[in-house]
């Protein structure tokens, strides 16, 4: 039997008005210029059906009126009521100048003889004659290339906007964000091109948060679902939904409330279709059932995991990783590892490390996943030798990871990981010394030249060996923000 859609979801395209700024007829006009690609992106976005100036320009032509003026945040209503949108996007320029700057001044070589001299300044008497010949030149100087730029090919290109979401019925401003760019370099036209190209860009991002999509579960099989939204609303494959719960009506206190329903899920799109999307849950703290609503997420999620690393009682570190898209097929994190490992002596020598990991899931089971990959970490040893010197070797370590972890929380989850280093990287322990040269050209200022030694060891002790080859297991907790 056919039911009832809710109300709350997105079913239809948003009609708005774009309203542009001061100055919108001219096409050359800076208002006009952000105008269009505030169109442009909105229409390209594919959940809005923008009326711009031309539109309303034809409906008010119909009714003989004129259009010099209208475009007054008093007469929004007005210009909705002809247009049939319920919304507009106000376009006003905050600030916009152009101006020449002088190009960044490029060092020379001074002439050969004049080296570590100081160049002396010619003193002498200026006459009264002198100086009113030296006076009126300038001013002579000054009004001939007054009103001419002098720095015609490095342009300063500077614009602030401000985009607004207005009801039109209310006329009161719903959302709104403000964008700033600016770009040196070139003649006034590439200048001003760049600068709209990182407008166009941010427009492009802060648009879709006009307008989040809202949907539900229609269909569920095991970890795939369908949801009511597709094409028809510009969504496109790899947009991240956020899953919720049921709201639940409530009596209190003699009165009906609605109490909204919780996050419980995340599910990524992996087929867009005309008006309905494939999705696949990705992450699963509380189970998922037909009918349940899904939101638009406005960001990428990224993760943070902090853990322990110990090998054998040999080896201990503290390690740190960043993810800013944990949610792809094959994810990439920035490492850093900081502990000690115990040499052939006996010795705990201190290890920093720095580096990449490249990891992809293998399965997937409710509150439980499952990941291998590999990591690529630059590690740094150090420790004193026997002649109180401090030495040093480094090298990449790389390894293969297997990596359990379980949901906790909405945002947390704990994770126990096998990593195998499969190689041993015996360099030789350096030290460095730091020789100052004197300058003949210039004795304030020396050069200096850096030289490497080998580490000094006592003959009667065995040479400390690193042996980081083993298996290694690592215990934390990841965090994901969004």
């Amino acid at each position: 039997m056919a039911q009832q859609l809710d109300h709350g979801l997105t079913l239809e395209k948003k009609s708005v008005v774009i309203l542009p700024g001061k100055d919108a007829e001219n096409p050359e006009s800076i208002s006009r210029k952000v105008t269009s690609i505030v169109a442009a992106k909105a229409v390209e976005l594919g959940r809005f059906n923008v009326i711009d100036r031309t539109q309303i320009e034809s409906i008010l032509a119909e009714q003989k009126r004129q259009l010099s003026g209208i475009v007054d945040e008093t007469q929004i209503i007005e210009i909705g009521n002809l247009a049939a949108a319920d919304q507009a996007l106000l376009v006003k320029i905050i600030t916009f100048g152009q101006r020449g700057v002088p190009p960044p001044k490029k060092e020379t070589k001074k002439e050969e003889g004049e080296k570590g001299e100081k160049k002396e300044k010619k003193e002498y008497d200026e006459s009264l004659f002198e100086w009113i010949i030296k006076e009126s030149v300038t001013a002579g100087l000054q009004k001939t290339l007054e009103g001419v730029e002098l720095y015609p090919n490095n342009i300063q290109t500077i614009i602030k906007t401000e985009v607004g979401l207005l009801n039109i019925e209310s006329g009161i401003l719903e959302n709104n964000f403000h964008i700033a760019a600016s770009h040196t370099g070139g003649n006034k036209t590439a200048s001003l091109n760049n600068a709209l190209s990182q407008l166009s860009w941010q427009i492009s991002r802060n648009l879709r948060e006009f307008y989040l999509i809202a949907s539900e579960v229609i269909e569920k099989e095991g970890n795939k679902i369908t949801i009511l939204t597709g094409d028809d609303m510009g969504l496109e494959e790899g947009t991240i939904f956020e899953v919720n719960s049921l709201d639940q009506e409530k009596m209190y206190k003699g009165r009906v409330i609605t109490l909204p329903g919780n996050p419980i899920a995340l599910a990524k799109l992996t087929n867009v279709g005309k008006n309905t999307s494939n999705a696949e849950i990705i992450r699963q703290w509380k189970k998922v059932k037909v009918g349940h609503g899904v939101n638009e997420m406005i960001y990428d999620p990224t993760s943070t995991a902090y853990e322990i690393k110990t090998r054998n009682g040999s080896n201990f570190s503290l390690n740190a990783k960043f993810c800013w898209s944990p949610f792809k097929k094959i994810t990439t994190a920035f490492t850093g590892e900081l502990g000690t490992i115990k040499d052939t002596r006996g010795e705990d020598d201190f290890l920093l490390g720095l580096g990449m990991q490249f990891k992809t899931k293998l399965l997937d089971i409710g509150k439980y996943q499952f990941y291998t990959g590999i990591s690529l970490p630059y590690n740094i040893f150090s420790k004193i030798d026997d002649d109180t010197n401090y030495v040093y070797q480094s090298f990449i370590n790389p390894s293969i990871n297997l990596t359990t972890s379980i949901i906790l929380k909405r945002n947390r989850d704990l994770f126990i990981s096998l990593q195998y280093v499969y190689r041993n990287n015996d360099h030789n322990w350096k030290y460095s010394e730091t020789i100052e040269n004197e300058n003949e050209d210039n004795p304030d200022n020396p050069t200096y030249d850096t030289i490497y030694y080998d580490a000094v060891w006592d003959e009667n002790k065995k040479i400390p060996r690193l042996n980081t080859k083993g298996l290694y297991i690592t215990i934390g907790i990841r965090f994901f923000d969004y």
